[in-house]
């Protein structure tokens, strides 16, 4: 007979008549059909595994070749070595090595970290999962920090060396901290199949660079991220690199499988490192045990080699089409539960996905899995390459049709019958574009110049740009933007923007002045930290820095040997200018050979400046600056408007999935900018400087394409032809992609910007046009950005008369639904009270509080401070979770009459308890204290009317708190107040991180509970004791 764990994963007795395995008969694609003929949408998907679906083509013919020449199982596939180059090419480790399961993977990884620190313990997060090995399966609860153990059957001593703590609280930065010395790895699944909204972008950065710093591995865990949401996991979402990583899952395309990749000197524990035959030496590590009979088993190597090469061909389209996939069935699911009001939510994770509740739903599976959608116990859900759109919607059908029938049979009603709307609220508009000014000309030397340049001679140049600085500043421009380029006449006078910022900052008074962009691996981050922390202390904290990877490889003449490197050298660079600006140290050697930790100086005025990344308009940069934290720069010479407009919904809709405000990143884009009296006239005098800018820029191809000319015709084209190209599509391009003609003709197309969501249209005003030129342009230029502000504010208060209309409305509306939710609380309140006998502790201590004169005799208090940053939302959420949780706190108690069984308990279904928040800032803290502990000591409950509970929060500063918890006797004793409390603090947790609370025991209620039977000797006792009056005395 068969063991098998599933079968007691989510067992209950009230549902084990609708628990049963599905056999599968055969798999393709993304069906399944069952030894009985059903056929079942599969999301399960291998429990991750099938990336590609089941029987990928790819896959299953690598095998079948593989087979075709025997499994030659013993000898070293051909296919170890080329899988192997592939998943380091792929995730840019150094090297690989393979295990038969993702277990053995993390086994290894571990073992490999401790082998080269030296150390013992590791530290992983709740709510993660690394295989079943005994070491790893601990939870908190041991001394101090250390784990006890899951489960029965593994050894105290197995996770004796094992640390849990909280995914995403700074406290657990902290402990990491103190224990550095003697922590080898810290194990972190980066985003938990369990609570895949949890994904605390800036704790994990964090953690790189604590665990760097103080020399522990860090080991990402990706068996289920690793090549599903990206080509390179979870470490492209996060922008962090580990020093190990695990694979399996998709890897293997459901052949098991199990990958180590990282750091070369990591992964020379498993061989010692490199050697070459006819060459003296061997292996120079000291290496320590892996090993494995199906390690590189032939099949497996050849399903990975399979799967590895189809998503190198396929590119990351691949990913980024499944995520957009999985990304549509969760905005249809979540918009139906939320207007339904079922009480749960899909969140996701690129297309790993799992449905949260706040209510049991487990029969929810039960009928998915009737209506055809195979569903497995642990409840975490995948969609794959082969399910199409037919198979989505099937799901979706499968999943809103489950509900409404659970509905109809009495779960989950609605909250009231919904009234009529005749009005819906619309979005909150996004205000109009701010107008900043760009510089980005070509700036011959005098001696080279033809005469057409921007101002001729190169300090009449820098005339030019403190100038139109200060006009933008008189004028109420946003910002200023100054760029950077070496050894060219084209920006040939932003050889250092810092420089020029700082002479900008003495000019002006209140413009924001940017960087536009640093070329950040061309310089030491703590050089470009200093240097923009001078010019945020000269401008009064107006600093804004754009960072660039760098276009042109003379510029890279200052440090050639970065220039293959640079996107990851910028980023890397980027990291350590926001630590450097933030107060932190950084680490280098000095002259004397020693390490040093460095502080830059002075001090910025600001905390953090805005800080940009520039791109031309491809879709993986506005990614980049989303998972980063950055706003973006950009123009519109590889981009159309519309595309402009997808990449910008791509870069909001990318903040918002890594917990950062969608809105809050800002989108400012670089248009060529020259207005006059005329459309006709300015279109003329701006043709030739438009020419000779984009010939001398090298961007003629670039700009005859965005005009419209054919791609086939540009790309054959000499540049006699490219000049006639463009010249003839002149009109089109200014009409598409700059702000060339007057005030009124280029009108539309701000309003096309504005529309496509940008923040900030930054004029580019040096592209040739000579100095009398550029300046009236800027007067033309203030009219345009004046009218811009006027249309907005004639459209904003077009939207307050209608916003009022609508509250108006919604007033109305609201009175009915409160009329009908009235109803529906008056028809529905008395059925959901539960009302039962009191105990006979509760009749007791019932009757002591009616014959007592001090009401507040029974009265129970508790109170913690609470010092250090405190989430207010989660707080008020916890108390509510605690309220719903425990029905004890919910309870009154009445007087029956006594063929109704006398003194009675009534938990009081639906009832909310709000905490109340006292607001003590300024006042002596003690005092304030003394006086609400002495105010909740002495409240006279009303046993009958309730609440017999009272939470009340003590605000002395914003850092400050006290919580105060009150209740009466009856309800709560010494030991359900520890349970109250323990509930509480995960309740608050849960809240905090965004994750579904976990609690070790059930919530317990008097309910029912068993009573000792009446004792007739008992009552004689007393009735003889009580008989006669004490004497008087």
């Amino acid at each position: 007979m068969l063991a098998d764990s599933r079968a007691v994963v989510g067992f209950r007795d009230a549902t084990k008549e609708m628990l049963y395995p599905v056999a599968a008969r055969s798999a393709h694609g993304s069906r399944l059909t069952d030894v009985d003929g059903n056929t079942y949408t599969d999301i399960t998907m291998g429990f991750g595994a099938l990336l590609l679906g089941h029987e990928a083509e790819p896959v299953t013919e690598a095998v079948r070749r593989h087979l075709s020449d025997g499994l030659r199982f013993g000898p070293r596939s051909a296919d170890t070595g080329e899988a192997a180059a592939l998943l380091a090419s792929l995730t840019g480790m150094d090297r690989v090595a393979f295990a038969s399961s993702g277990t053995e993977a993390n086994s290894a990884a571990i073992r490999l970290a401790r082998a080269a620190t030296g150390r013992d313990k590791v530290v992983m997060f709740r709510g993660s999962y690394h295989g079943h090995i005994d070491s790893v399966l601990g939870r908190p609860g041991g001394p101090g920090q250390h784990a006890v153990p899951v489960s029965r059957g593994i050894p105290a001593s197995a996770v004796a060396e094992l640390i849990v703590l909280e995914y995403g609280a700074p406290e657990s930065l902290e402990t990491i901290e103190a224990l550095g010395d003697g922590i080898a790895a810290v194990l972190v699944e980066p985003v938990q199949c369990r609570n895949p909204g949890l994904r605390p972008v800036e704790f994990v950065r964090s953690l790189r660079e604590l665990t760097a710093r103080r020399g522990i591995v860090l080991l990402f865990d990706e068996m289920l991220t690793g090549l599903r949401p990206h080509q390179r996991g979870a470490q492209e979402h996060f922008g962090v690199v580990p020093d190990l990583a695990t694979y399996g899952k998709a890897l293997g395309a459901g052949f098991p499988i199990g990958a180590v990749a990282g750091r070369a000197d990591l992964l020379d524990g498993v061989d010692g490192g490199f050697w070459r035959y006819g060459e003296p030496g061997g292996p120079s590590r000291e290496t320590t045990f892996i090993g494995g009979t199906y390690m590189q088993h032939p099949l497996s190597m050849a399903a990975a080699r399979a799967v590895l090469t189809h998503l190198i061909e396929r590119g990351p389209g691949l990913q980024s089409g499944l995520n957009a996939r999985t990304q549509a069935l969760a905005d249809r699911l979540n918009t139906f539960f939320h207007d339904e009001e079922f009480p749960l939510e899909l969140a996701h994770f690129g297309s790993m996905f799992r449905f949260r509740h706040r209510a049991d739903l487990e029969l929810l599976y039960h009928h998915l899995q009737l209506r055809g959608v195979y569903v497995w116990e642990w409840r975490s859900f995948y969609l794959s390459t082969a399910h199409t759109q037919e198979d989505v919607d099937r799901v979706a059908e499968a999943v809103e049709g489950s509900l409404r029938e659970l509905r109809d049979g009495g779960f989950f009603p609605r909250t009231a019958p919904r009234p009529a709307r005749t009005a819906q609220r619309t979005d909150v508009p996004r205000p109009a574009p701010d107008f900043g000014v760009y510089f980005f000309g070509d700036y011959p030397d005098t001696g080279e110049a033809d005469g057409s340049g921007a101002g001729g001679g190169t300090p009449e140049a820098y005339d030019t740009v403190l100038e139109t600085a200060r006009f933008a500043d008189e004028h109420g421009f946003s910002s200023v933007w100054l760029p950077e380029r070496h050894f060219d006449s084209f920006g040939g006078i932003f050889p250092n923007p810092a420089v020029l910022a700082a002479a900008v900052a003495r000019e002006t008074g209140s413009v924001r002045i940017n960087a536009g962009s640093v070329v950040l691996p061309l310089h030491d981050p703590v050089r470009v930290a200093e240097e923009w922390s001078v010019v945020d202390n000269l401008s009064g904290g107006r600093v804004g820095i754009g960072c660039a990877t760098g276009w042109h490889a003379r510029d890279f003449a200052l440090h050639p040997d970065r220039f293959a490197d640079r996107r990851r050298i910028a980023f890397d660079h980027l990291d350590e200018v926001r630590r450097l600006w933030r107060g932190e140290a950084v680490r280098r050697r000095t002259g004397e050979g020693a390490e040093a930790e460095i502080r830059i100086r002075p001090r910025p005025v600001q905390g953090e400046p805005p800080f940009f990344l520039t791109t031309s308009g491809q879709r993986a940069s506005y990614g980049e600056a989303a998972r980063h934290g950055l706003g973006v720069v950009t123009n519109l010479m590889s981009q159309t408007v519309d595309e402009l407009a997808a990449n910008i919904a791509h870069y909001r809709r990318t903040r918002a999935e890594c917990g950062l405000d969608p809105e809050a990143g800002r989108v400012t884009v670089l248009v060529h900018t020259y207005l006059g009296d005329d459309h006709a006239t300015a279109r003329a005098e701006a043709l030739e400087p438009m020419v000779r800018y984009l010939r001398s820029s090298l961007l003629m191809r670039s700009a005859a394409t965005a005009a419209g000319s054919r791609r086939e015709d540009v790309a054959a084209a000499s540049e006699e032809d490219l000049d006639y190209l463009f010249r003839r599509a002149y009109d089109r391009y200014c009409d598409r992609r700059a702000l060339i003609g007057t005030p009124a003709s280029v009108a539309p197309f701000v309003d096309a910007l504005h529309g496509a969501g940008v923040d900030e249209i930054a004029a580019l005003v040096d592209f040739g046009m000579d100095r009398e030129r550029l300046r009236s342009g800027l007067e033309h230029l203030d009219v345009l950005r004046r009218r811009t502000k006027e249309r907005e504010q004639e459209r904003g208060r077009e939207r307050e008369q209608k916003r009022k209309r609508w509250q108006e409305q919604e007033r109305e509306h609201e009175q009915e639904r409160e009329q009908a939710l009235g109803q529906e609380r008056e028809r529905h309140a008395r059925p959901e009270d539960i009302v039962a006998p009191a105990t006979s502790a509760q009749r007791r201590l019932w009757l002591a509080a009616q014959l007592m004169e001090n009401p507040a005799a029974y009265n129970e208090t508790g109170a913690v401070r609470l010092r250090g940053p405190l989430d207010l939302a989660a707080l008020r959420a916890a108390v509510d979770g605690l309220v719903e949780r425990h029905a004890g706190l919910r309870t009154v108690f009445r007087a029956e009459e006594a063929e109704k069984g006398g003194v009675v308990q009534v938990v009081r279904n639906g009832l909310r308890i709000p905490l109340t928040v006292t607001d003590a800032r300024g006042q002596d803290a003690e005092r304030a204290i003394g006086a609400l502990l002495a105010e909740e000591s002495g409240r006279a409950y009303d046993l009958a009317a309730g609440p017999l509970f009272t939470p009340r929060l003590l605000r002395l500063a914003e850092d400050d708190h006290v919580l105060v918890l009150g209740t009466h006797h009856i309800v709560t004793d010494a030991h359900s107040a520890a349970l109250v409390a323990g509930d509480l603090q995960e309740l608050y947790t849960a809240a905090h991180v965004g994750r579904t609370p976990v609690f070790d025991r059930p919530a317990g209620t008097t309910v029912g509970a068993p009573e000792p039977p009446a004792d007739a000797a008992d009552l004689a006792w007393w009735r003889e004791s009580l008989g006669d009056r004490p004497p008087v005395l």
